[in-house]
């Protein structure tokens, strides 16, 4: 009985936590737990204090004294050492950090119930990189960014700009020369070239600025003085005054200033005043500077500086032609020759493509450079057949090579390597084709392929054609649309009854004027033309193929004729009358002349083009 009222003997909250506290074990036990020693004292215990989460673990040996026997000597001990003592916070982590690890990708694809389970991401797909096939070599030689090199077919030029350079060696360096020419005729580029090899020779100062940089003529001669001198020699002032006195300076002086101004006409457009000033500071004789100007225009000093001519003071006048076909074929050539060594064949364009550039771009504009963008679009088309040949014999290839049948099995993860070896794909394959191609072997551009690329650079359709029209012209060609249209819906309205032989869609030039005049002054939309003006304007047109003569009896179009034969059958152009009889038709479909009417009076020929004052 006294046993069991010992047992039931209450105790404070605070005990029964100090004396569990060495019992109580966590659900996880680490790694690191001590080894059971079988020399230890089994009446000793040691409680290790990780407080703070220091990896430094203290040690606390538990004895009698640590805890004392009777409740009292406890409860004295506790009331003393209360701000020492530290609980024991436990250093496992209550929760699991899911993203504390690395999700690992598992190798293969998981089986489950017999079929392979499909990947529910989707695969970044890899940005294919350009293979660089051996035309690189061939298009680089064609690009604007190219090194022109010597210029070829330009002696003339070369020599009378070389001559007139020459004067910076003298003592009187002055003067002034105008370079003009259409675009593409190598100007720019020969200046250049002939002034660099002065500078070298030479100490001439040189300053070269693109006038379509310029923002004002205040912007022009701050750019000039920062090129030929140093700013910060020179006062703060007006630089207009400052580049006078440095060009032409009132002492004896023995620099020379080269200054070379592109695109002069642009300057036009923002102060004529300061283009004079340039131009008269090269002509006088104290002057400095040797001016030498580019521009397209080949009559811009006599349009726009007339002022310069009545003071006598005419600059000198360097014309650039354009390329003749010669031309142009000796410098495609020469720049495909520089690719293989002397002898050998001509690589990536065929000779008679290149007549054929040459002749084409020569009797358009005899632009260079674009003979030059022709030839890279052509290299550029045939790179593009030579890979898709390519492509397809090695799907051909792998077709052939592929069994019929296959066995059925897991397929290793796409993400990761296999231990086999990657697959040749198409694109690793194609690679290595089109590296077996060389200068030597690289199918070249043909006639067919040059063919294609001029037809599209130099095409002149209807559409273009019809852009190049004025008013009065489009007014004429939709009131003969608005004309015919009206006609044919007059033919379906009887069509039961037999057609006349003589009667046809097709209105006579008196008529299309007739129907001209009332279209343009319904509400007073245009002031028509006069029956002379008319006739030439259809004239125009049909020169342009937008407007064809029609046979009066069928309705077909005319064949066209020799001036005799027009004379044998009495001379339709002969006489205001038999051209006021004759019928036209009209060779361009409404729907493309709805489309190229815009701007400027866009909506009176749309009430023409109606034809609602016909009704």
């Amino acid at each position: 009985m006294p046993a069991i009222a010992l047992g039931k003997r209450s105790r404070r909250a605070v005990d029964i936590e100090i004396a569990e506290t060495p019992s109580k074990r966590t659900r996880r036990q680490t790694r690191s737990s001590h080894l059971n020693d079988e020399n230890a004292d089994p009446q000793a215990a040691t409680i290790e204090d990780n407080a703070g989460g220091s990896d430094t673990l203290i040690t606390h040996e538990i004895t009698e004294d640590f805890f004392p026997s009777t409740p009292s000597k406890r409860a004295r001990q506790l009331n003393d050492g209360k701000k020492d003592f530290k609980l024991v916070t436990p250093s496992t982590p209550r929760f699991r950090d899911a993203l504390s690890r690395v999700p690992v990708t598992p190798r293969h694809r998981v089986m489950s119930s017999g079929r392979v389970s499909k990947r529910q991401t989707p695969q970044t797909p890899f940005t294919p990189a350009a293979i660089q096939t051996v035309y690189h070599h061939a298009r680089q030689l064609f690009s604007r960014s190219a090194d022109p090199g010597q210029l070829i077919g330009r002696d003339d030029e070369r020599r009378h700009l070389t001559e007139y350079l020459q004067r910076c060696k003298s003592s009187t360096p002055s003067g002034c020369i105008y370079v003009s020419g259409p675009p593409g005729t190598g100007k720019s580029a020969m200046v250049n070239e002939v002034s660099e090899a002065l500078a070298q020779s030479t100490s001439i100062k040189k300053a070269y600025v693109n006038c379509m940089s310029i923002k004002s003529s205040r912007d022009l001669y701050e750019t000039l003085l920062e090129q030929v001198s140093d700013p910060s020699d020179f006062p703060e002032g007006d630089a207009a005054t400052i580049l006078q006195k440095l060009l032409m300076p009132r002492k004896k002086s023995t620099s020379v200033y080269l200054v070379i101004l592109d695109e002069i006409d642009h300057i036009l457009t923002l102060d004529l005043e300061s283009l004079y000033k340039v131009f008269e500071w090269s002509m006088q004789k104290t002057s400095r500077l040797m001016l030498v100007g580019i521009a397209n225009a080949l009559d811009l000093t006599d349009r726009f500086l007339p002022r310069l001519k009545s003071r006598n003071l005419k600059p000198e006048l360097l014309p650039f032609l354009p390329y003749s076909a010669t031309q142009i074929k000796a410098i495609i050539t020469s720049r495909l020759k520089s690719l293989v060594t002397e002898g050998s064949q001509l690589p990536f364009i065929h000779p008679a493509a290149i007549e054929l550039c040459s002749r084409k771009v020569s009797s358009q504009t005899g632009d260079l450079r674009k003979a030059f963008e022709i030839c890279r679009r052509a290299i550029d088309l045939v790179e593009m057949e030579t890979k898709q040949k390519h492509e397809a014999e090695i799907k051909e290839k792998i077709l052939l090579s592929t069994p019929s049948r296959r066995p059925l099995g897991e397929r290793a993860n796409l993400s990761s390597p296999s231990r086999e070896g990657p697959e040749k794909d198409v694109s690793s394959m194609l690679a290595l084709s089109l590296k077996t191609l060389t200068i030597e072997n690289a199918p070249r551009v043909s006639i067919a392929h040059l063919s294609k690329i001029t037809a599209a650079a130099f095409s002149n359709g209807t559409n273009q054609r019809l852009k190049t029209l004025n008013l009065q012209q489009k007014a004429a060609l939709c009131s003969l649309t608005a004309l015919e249209r009206r006609a044919k819906a007059s033919q379906d309205l009887f069509a039961s009854k037999s057609p006349s032989k003589t009667r046809t869609a097709a209105p006579t030039v008196k008529l299309l004027y007739e129907t001209y005049s009332l279209l343009c002054t319904r509400d007073s939309v245009l002031h028509p033309l006069s029956g002379s003006e008319f006739r030439e304007v259809i004239g125009s047109l049909e020169t342009l193929s937008l407007v064809s003569e029609v046979d009066g009896k069928t309705g077909s179009l005319a064949m066209l004729q020799t001036p005799s034969k027009r004379a044998k059958r009495g001379g339709l152009a002969v006489g205001v009358g038999l051209v006021d009889e004759r019928r036209v038709a009209s060779c361009v479909g409404e729907r493309e002349l709805g489309q190229a009417i815009e701007g400027l009076g866009a909506d009176i020929l749309k009430s023409i083009l109606s034809g609602e004052a016909l009704d």
